[in-house]
Parts: structure tokens; C-alpha cells; sequence
């Protein structure tokens, strides 16, 4: 038998609902104020821990651990904005479900933070009668610097987020207040390059497009601007880009959506009239 003992009650009916959720392979649950009693149908210490911590761990996971994350962002981190929180929450559990890269991780990350979390339960569950918040307390720093971790990560996203959004919005306002060099422009990508076409299909070469360039927009940016594609396109302001192409998931394709918007028509690759491109590439 085990006893969960809560200094909150409110902590004590969630994790209580959650393991009512779960597999009961251990016998009977009961629920009284502030305590969680778990009875066992074997005395074996090993059987005990080899069905009911899993199942714990699950539990303390799906019941606290976004309240955590949270609590970090806002105590330690000092993000008091309710959207500004969430939108860090979903980037920490991108990080923490592996959809995006952690850029930092070593050796002493390869251990998944449920196992973290059953270690800690492991020590817990000898004395037979636990305090949930010393488990907290003082059990469960190992995870809590894990969820640190994936925070630091997702706000170092946030930020870059946030700095290239107003980027964007900054070459959207430059594009709106030009004067349009070129009603039409034919953009292909293929092999990991961009070319250039005029509205006849005439392929406009490296040099040309330096020379379209307004060096003032290089100068004014407070970040790097891509000399070879996206400062041409910007200086020249075409009034309609059609972009050839069979991919979408390319940073530089997804920065030109964003900037040209309803400006931009994408197509595939075999609606380029290549046998104009390629005479006049050949012919350069």
C-alpha cells in the first residue's frame, strides 16, 4: 500500500482523475481530500514498482507538467503575456517531442524525462508513505532542469521568430512603398538555385541582378539580407512573381511568400518554357 499525501487538494483530484484514467493492474484507488491511497494485490516491492511507477510517471506528466512549464516561462523567464506563454509552451513541446532540433543536446540528454521522473518515484516508493510536494521539492530537480532546458530552447525559437517576423514585415512595407522595376518576373527554382527570367524569358545573370540591387536597402536592414535572391527581388519590386517549383518547405521560398504575399503565383517546374531559358543561359 501506498499513500499520496497533498498540501493541495486540487493537485491531489488531478493526479487522482488521471490515474483513474490509466491501467489499474495494481487493485484499488482511493481518493480522501488530500491523500491517494494505492492498494496492491501482491506485497512485492518489485512487483509495486514495476506496474505502478510507468503508470505514476504517465500520470504526473499529462497532469502537471504543462502547469510547469508555464510556471517557468512566467517565475523565471518573466513572459506575463497569456498568448506570448502559450506560444513558447508549443514551442518547448516541439522540443521536447524531437519536431525540432535541440541544437544543445549531449550525453546527459539521451535519458528520456520519464525516466527522470521514475527514478525519483523509485526513491519515493521505498518509505511507502510520500509527500507529493517533496517530490517536487527536492526529488525531481533532474526533470525540472530538463523542462529548463527545452524552455531555454523554445525561447531562443521565440525570439528568432519574433525578429524575423518583423523582418519580413519590414521588406513587405519596402516592397509596398517602391516603385516596381519589372511588371513580371519568372523565378525558377531547381537544384537547390534560383533563376532569374524576365517577362520574355530572357535569364538575367548574377551581374544584372547586382545591378538592381538598391545599396541603400543593404545598409538600412538591421539583419542580413540575401544578396543573391532576396535583395533583387526586393530592390526590383515586381509586380508579379511567378515562382516555378516542385518544393514549398525551402526557407528562402517560404521568406518570399511571406514578403510578395498575393504578389507571387506559384507553379511547377513544367510550366517553364525551358527552351527559351536554357538558350539564353547557354548563349550568356
Amino acid at each position: 500500500m501506498i499513500y499520496i499525501v497533498f498540501q493541495d487538494g486540487q493537485d491531489a483530484q488531478r493526479l487522482f482523475t488521471e490515474l483513474n484514467k490509466a491501467p489499474q493492474p495494481y487493485g484499488k484507488l482511493l481518493y480522501d481530500d488530500k491523500t491517494i491511497t494505492v492498494f496492491f494485490h501482491e506485497s512485492d516491492a518489485s512487483h509495486m514498482r514495476t506496474m505502478f511507477i510507468p503508470i505514476l510517471t504517465s500520470c504526473i506528466i499529462r497532469a502537471f507538467e504543462a502547469r510547469w512549464i508555464l510556471s517557468i516561462i512566467s517565475r523565471t523567464f518573466f513572459y506575463e503575456n497569456e498568448e506570448e506563454q502559450q506560444q513558447i509552451l508549443q514551442l518547448t513541446y516541439s522540443f521536447i517531442d524531437g519536431e525540432r532540433h535541440d541544437y544543445r543536446l549531449g550525453k546527459k540528454m539521451n535519458i528520456p524525462r520519464e525516466q527522470l521522473i521514475a527514478k525519483s518515484l523509485h526513491e519515493c516508493l521505498h518509505e511507502g508513505v510520500f509527500s507529493f510536494e517533496s517530490l517536487i521539492t527536492f526529488r525531481l530537480k533532474p526533470y525540472y532542469d530538463r523542462l529548463m532546458h527545452y524552455v531555454e530552447l523554445a525561447i531562443d525559437e521565440y525570439k528568432l521568430e519574433q525578429e524575423y517576423q518583423a523582418f519580413v514585415q519590414l521588406l513587405r512595407e519596402i516592397v509596398a512603398s517602391r516603385h516596381p522595376q519589372m511588371n513580371v518576373l519568372h523565378l525558377v527554382y531547381e537544384n537547390d538555385t534560383f533563376q532569374f527570367f524576365d517577362d520574355c524569358f530572357f535569364h538575367l545573370s548574377s551581374q544584372q541582378l547586382k545591378q538592381f540591387i538598391d545599396r541603400r536597402l543593404m545598409v538600412s536592414q538591421p539583419m542580413y539580407i540575401d544578396t543573391s535572391v532576396l535583395a533583387p527581388l526586393v530592390s526590383m519590386a515586381p509586380e508579379k512573381i511567378y515562382m516555378y517549383t516542385d518544393v514549398t518547405d525551402v526557407g528562402m521560398i517560404q521568406t518570399i511568400q511571406n514578403v510578395f504575399q498575393e504578389r507571387i503565383e506559384l507553379r511547377t517546374p513544367l510550366d517553364f518554357p525551358k527552351k527559351y531559358a536554357y538558350n539564353d543561359i547557354h548563349n550568356e
